[in-house]
């Protein structure tokens, strides 16, 4: 290790003059690829321009680092109603994003200056309620369905996350010689997965439990048992999802003290 740092101290100004080199090769291949992209972009504008001339407007769905809908297909229904016609593009997170889908950008440009900034926006909200409709007997993800406490007697979504923990505890009390965590013991747990239906029934209770300390997994079956039973004998509050009552998977998570 010593050797190691003398040889840096030797060796600095070398170090800092390839350093530089490098740098300013980085700085010559970043100036090349924007003028490239530069170039693209110029032309795309063009293009975009041109078909707008000619009362082409297209609306694109994006992919790669941005948000993705669901409900593409029922916004592309209610677009070709207004003429506008579809297509998609890749968003590139090592590109400026001044310099790519300059079309795209036009074309969304021009759409907002003849329906309104807010025009696509409320289209969304349309397509969105018309896919739940569609799909109303899908079984949704918890983090697709509205933000409303699936538990009973919440009064708002972020007290769901822990007042089950609090009441599965009056039913589950802890074994006189179970063993606690210390304090710099990593946190044991059990967690459930289930189905709850729009009639308020669940369904497909899968349970899973890991201790730290293995002592305790003498006592598995039984808070295993007693979290089947919380859920069985909760009184569920089904899950919407734009308004609507659908079906949904529910996840919980407990730890241990």
């Amino acid at each position: 290790m010593l050797y190691f740092l003398i040889s840096c101290g030797k060796s600095t100004s070398q170090n800092q003059a390839k350093k530089s080199k490098t740098e300013k090769g980085k700085i010559v291949k970043i100036d090349s690829e924007n003028k490239y992209w530069d170039s693209i972009c110029k032309l795309e504008t063009k293009n975009a321009e041109k078909d707008i001339k000619q009362n082409k407007l297209t609306y694109f769905h994006y992919f790669g680092m941005v948000v993705q809908y669901r409900s593409n297909e029922e916004i592309n229904k209610l677009l070709s109603k207004y003429n506008i016609s579809i297509d998609s593009a890749f968003y590139y997170c090592t590109v400026p994003s001044e310099l790519q889908n300059c079309y795209a950008h036009k074309m969304r440009q021009e759409i907002d200056k003849r329906f309104g900034k807010s025009f696509i926006d409320s289209l969304g909200v349309i397509a969105e309620k018309q896919y739940v409709k569609n799909n109303i007997n899908k079984i949704y993800e918890f983090e697709e369905c509205d933000t409303l406490s699936r538990y009973p007697n919440d009064k708002n979504y972020s007290a769901f996350f822990k007042n089950y923990k609090n009441d599965f505890f009056k039913i589950a009390e802890y074994p006189k010689d179970f063993e606690f965590r210390k304090e710099k013991d990593s946190y044991s747990w059990i967690s459930a997965d289930f189905i709850l239906h729009k009639d308020g029934t669940v369904s497909e209770i899968d349970i899973e439990l890991t201790f730290q300390n293995k002592k305790n997994y003498k006592y598995s079956s039984y808070f295993t048992t007693k979290l089947k039973e919380f859920i069985l004998k909760t009184k569920w509050i089904p899950a919407k999802s734009m308004g609507e009552i659908v079906n949904s998977k529910i996840p919980l998570t407990i730890h241990f003290k």
